[in-house]
């Protein structure tokens, strides 16, 4: 019951407050106050917990006194272990030299086969590159060919030519032609054809007379 009466009475400000007291803040004074009381109440506690701890005890002294002979009477191992001499090691022996010399069909020393390289690896003859492949890389071809397909047995070469050939003169196109028919001869090919992208055929040798034929694009 006097709980309730101080709320109401606290509540309706009538509990004393200091005179600098806001009115209007009457009714929180208390409730601050006991706030304030307990955070310094539980503040000093923190302070003084680990002060009012126990000390560890300290160990009799009769116990520290018998375990301090212990110590100063055993002898360090350093000094109970006596040096003692590294057995002396047997000196290397050489194996005795070979003074024989080699018979006739006596071989010759590793040493002198493993420093010889002609022995061991053999020179291989260079690789040839592929006549085709050099033939359409000619700088006088000027890239217009594409590619080459050889079929020995009917002694054909096929070149394949690039879209700017059909786009030259006749006149360049028959030339070209006559010059591509010269390399193939020279590599052994009796017959030229010379086909677009879209294996259409672009020129062909004479089967008549000498000389490349070349087809005018009917489109």
């Amino acid at each position: 019951m006097r709980g309730r009466q101080f709320w109401r009475l606290n509540g309706q400000g009538q509990l004393w407050r200091p005179v600098w007291w806001p009115k209007d803040l009457a009714p929180v004074f208390w409730p601050l106050l006991l706030v304030a009381a307990l955070a310094l109440f539980g503040g000093a506690l923190v302070w003084l917990a680990p002060r009012l701890q126990p000390l560890a005890p300290e160990p009799p002294r009769e116990q520290i006194s018998q375990l301090a002979p212990l110590s100063e009477d055993r002898p360090p191992e350093a000094e109970l272990a006596e040096p003692t001499e590294p057995p002396e090691r047997p000196e290397p022996t050489q194996p005795p030299e070979l003074t024989q010399p080699l018979g006739d069909s006596g071989s010759a020393p590793l040493e002198d086969r493993d420093s010889d390289p002609a022995v061991d690896q053999p020179e291989l003859p260079p690789l040839e590159p592929d006549p085709l492949l050099v033939l359409i890389q000619r700088p006088e071809a000027d890239g217009l060919l594409l590619g080459a397909e050889a079929e020995p047995e009917q002694g054909l070469l096929v070149l394949q030519v690039r879209p700017a050939f059909p786009a030259l003169s006749p006149d360049e196109q028959r030339r070209r032609a006559e010059q591509w028919q010269q390399w193939a001869s020279d590599l052994g090919y009796e017959h030229l054809e010379l086909r677009d992208s879209h294996s259409g055929l672009v020129a062909r040798d004479a089967l008549v007379g000498e000389g490349m034929i070349v087809l005018r694009d009917r489109s």
